[in-house]
């Protein structure tokens, strides 16, 4: 009877409801645990980069200057909500326990606040030459001095600074990434950076108000060109630094910190053209709103950890890839040449044909896109010339920029008609970009066979790239061709089609200045040199084309041009001689 007895409480223990207390027997817990606290540190960055949001936002309620100018129109709350973009989003992970996340959000915003509080020094200096719709619109020549809200607007970008300090100091964020996933991942976020880099340059708008002239950096005050800059050199800084993350929180929060930021700077400008009547759209605002998609877009991948299962995607074989990648080189080339040697356009009777000059471009690009073709087909230097083919190919668009900007000129303003030339030239343009998609997928083929875990960072190529960065983007930013009474188009001046070759070419330069030094020796030379052929290109444009232009002699940039061939070609010896392994 006992042990039935037994038996039967055992019964009951085992089926009775979880809700009814039985004995000693617990149900087990059902409620999830819950978030971990925030630590001090990132609870104090949080509370100080909103204080820093809302004196940014409401600093010009107050007032920006003596005697008093009102914003061009009600501007406060958009840039009140841009400015807590970062800090909201912060207190949104840090209550999920992404304690990372959180503190990562505070770092782009950080970066670029030292950019934007030299741009509002210009408040202090002259309001008037500020070009800030958004803050203030004046309406006389008076001078104006400052009041208490651009000291409070001063006093929120200090705020956010240190907010970002203090939310680095209090995290663990891990060492630069060297796996195909992060270095892809890096690449893509410094390319996104590159039209961040240029929209920052711009002019943010173009205006018909006397009072509010709007410049590109080049040509403004001397705080807004500092200013510019220093957003300029904080965007691919700050979004290089967390995407090379091995921390996939860290990674995702800081992208997310560094697009809130640049929304913060490409906002307003577009929001202006769109309500103020004298006050037109500009491109460097839009390529600043793309760069804040992309890196947003960017994030969702950066937070993903780097998978150890073997992937399932069967890539074609790599002897094939560069075959094939040579073959669409050859294509290119040849059709470059070809474009050169027939017309452009058709004039009409007693008009000067103006592509001639710009179609000489195409025979220094045409030519060495077939040797490399050409060289992609010797098995032995297969290998070392196909990641010069992914930085070479920009100099088909670049040349062909010129040719097809006079082309559509001829054909909108005298009514003439697109010759075999300009067809050929803008199909090269086509070949050329598959050549590179191609020479990109069978440079992810070759990584699939070799071990990366020792590839890092070699100082040797870092610092000499980087300087050849500078002197490219001086190249390509700065005329090389000057003559009276002619402007020349480009990256920050009289914006056109040649200025998209510009940039396309000023990318692949940049792109390879900053991968260089985290590939293998061979592979860095090899990237080197290929820009080196790029900036050769922009030199070759004085010789070719300046007898057009009378009186005309060497510009800025063709001294940048030659000095930054010398670097590469330098630092591409330096990275051949690396003890590191080939």
């Amino acid at each position: 009877m006992a042990a039935r007895g037994l038996g039967v409480a055992s019964v009951g223990a085992v089926t009775a409801r979880p809700d009814i207390p039985s004995g000693g027997s617990s149900a087990p817990a059902t409620n999830p645990r819950p978030a971990p606290a925030p630590p001090t540190q990132l609870r104090v960055a949080i509370a100080v980069s909103i204080v820093g949001a809302l004196l940014v936002g409401l600093g010009p309620l107050l007032g920006l200057v003596v005697p008093s100018a009102s914003a061009a129109f009600p501007a406060w709350p958009l840039l009140l909500v841009l400015a807590l973009l970062a800090p909201a989003a912060a207190i949104v992970f840090a209550r999920l326990g992404r304690h990372a996340t959180a503190a990562a959000l505070l770092v782009g915003p950080a970066v670029l606040a030292l950019g934007r509080l030299v741009l509002d020094l210009q408040l202090v200096v002259d309001a008037g030459l500020a070009t800030r719709p958004e803050l203030l619109r004046v309406a006389s020549l008076e001078p104006f001095a400052p009041s208490i809200g651009v000291w409070l607007l001063m006093a929120g970008h200090v705020a956010v600074i240190v907010a970002g300090v203090i939310a680095v100091r209090g995290t663990e964020h891990g060492d630069a990434g060297t796996g195909s996933h992060r270095q892809g991942l890096l690449t893509l976020v410094l390319c996104a950076s590159v039209l961040a880099v240029v929209g920052v340059l711009m002019a943010p708008f173009g205006s018909d108000d006397p009072y509010l002239l709007s410049h590109p950096a080049l040509d403004g005050p001397l705080l807004v060109l500092i200013g510019s800059v220093l957003l300029a050199i904080g965007v691919p800084s700050a979004a290089g630094f967390v995407a090379g993350s091995t921390d996939p929180d860290f990674a995702r929060g800081g992208l997310l910190g560094v697009a809130a930021a640049l929304a913060g700077v490409a906002v307003p400008p577009l929001v202006s053209a769109a309500v103020l009547d004298d006050i037109r759209f500009a491109w460097g605002p839009v390529l600043g709103l793309v760069a804040v998609v992309a890196l947003a877009v960017l994030a969702v991948p950066a937070g993903r950890a780097e998978s150890t299962e073997p992937e399932e995607l069967r890539l074609p074989a790599l002897t094939r890839l560069i075959t094939l990648s040579a073959v669409l080189a050859l294509a290119a080339g040849a059709l470059a040449v070809l474009a050169a040697a027939m017309p452009q356009v058709e004039m009409p009777f007693g008009l000067r044909d103006p592509s001639p000059y710009p179609a000489r471009m195409l025979w220094p690009a045409g030519i060495f896109l077939v040797v490399l073709g050409a060289g992609l087909l010797v098995p032995r230097a297969a290998l070392w010339l196909r990641p010069m083919l992914a930085v070479v190919w920009a100099v088909i668009p670049f040349a062909a920029a010129g040719v097809l900007d006079a082309v559509f000129t001829a054909v909108q303003a005298a009514d003439a008609h697109a010759g075999f030339g300009a067809w050929a030239a803008g199909i090269a343009v086509l070949f050329a970009g598959f050549a590179a998609a191609t020479a990109a997928i069978a440079g992810a083929v070759e990584r699939d066979d070799v071990d990366l875990t020792e590839i890092a960072m070699h100082r040797l190529v870092l610092f000499p790239s980087l300087v050849a960065l500078l002197l490219g983007a001086g190249a390509f930013s700065v005329p090389v061709v000057t003559a009276p009474d002619y402007t020349a188009p480009g990256v920050f001046t009289a914006f056109g089609t040649t200025s998209w070759g510009l940039v396309i070419a000023l990318v692949a330069v940049v792109g390879a200045a900053v991968v260089a030094p985290m590939c293998r020796p061979a592979r860095a030379a090899a990237l080197l040199c290929g820009a080196a052929l790029v900036v050769a290109v922009r030199v070759l444009e004085f010789p070719l084309t300046a007898e057009r232009l009378p009186d005309s002699t060497p510009g800025l940039g063709l001294w940048f041009g030659v000095a930054c061939v010398v670097v590469l070609l330098g630092t591409a010896l330096a990275a051949v001689r690396s003890p590191r392994t080939a």
